[in-house]
């Protein structure tokens, strides 16, 4: 019999407030990015667009290798959007270290072909937060809390309610840092 864990439940709210930034109903039903990479998939098959095609194959693979991991698959849900936004997030992190070794490596041709692929992966991301957002946000929490100096880099950081999806973790974490006062 299924037993619902604290984990379950955060996950559960995680994809809740990831519905937000979903355009309509049908999408916030949950699962809606991981379709919409199913339905393109599909397209750029019958298009055979290869640069599409290969990005959104490597996205789904990405997928199921986390569904499959011992240590990311119990707490990873396709249907929940967040979650594949994460790995979307990944991705993305990826291409741009790959778009900046080829620039360093005098190789133009790979760093473009990089960078078409890039951009296919943003079109599936949600808006991202600026630094301003993610700095008003971060400011509201520390009142809140109340904490200063780099001991309060931690409980900051967990109740701020920044998914990975909508800033990269790093992102947030540097905010955070330079507002409490620590090297970034």
């Amino acid at each position: 019999m299924f037993a619902p864990t604290a984990g379950h439940y955060a996950r559960s709210a995680v994809c809740a407030r990831s519905r937000r930034w979903l355009g309509t109903a049908a999408e916030a039903a949950g699962g809606a990015l991981h379709a919409r990479l199913k339905a393109d998939l599909k397209t750029a098959m019958r298009s055979k667009d290869k640069t599409r095609l290969g990005v959104i194959k490597g996205v789904l693979a990405d997928i199921v290798y986390v569904e499959k991991s011992p240590t990311g698959g119990s707490a990873f849900s396709r249907d929940c959007d967040a979650d594949v936004a994460t790995v979307l997030q990944r991705a993305v992190q990826r291409r741009r270290e790959s778009i900046q070794a080829f620039s360093d490596g005098g190789r133009q041709d790979l760093a473009s072909a990089e960078a078409e692929r890039l951009d296919v992966l943003v079109g599936y991301l949600p808006a991202q937060l600026s630094v301003e957002q993610i700095e008003e946000r971060a400011r509201a929490t520390i009142e809140r809390l109340g904490v200063a100096g780099a001991k309060g880099i931690g409980p900051v950081m967990r109740e701020i309610g920044i998914s990975p999806a909508e800033a990269p973790k790093s992102d947030v974490a540097s905010v955070v840092k330079r507002l409490l006062g620590s090297s970034p």
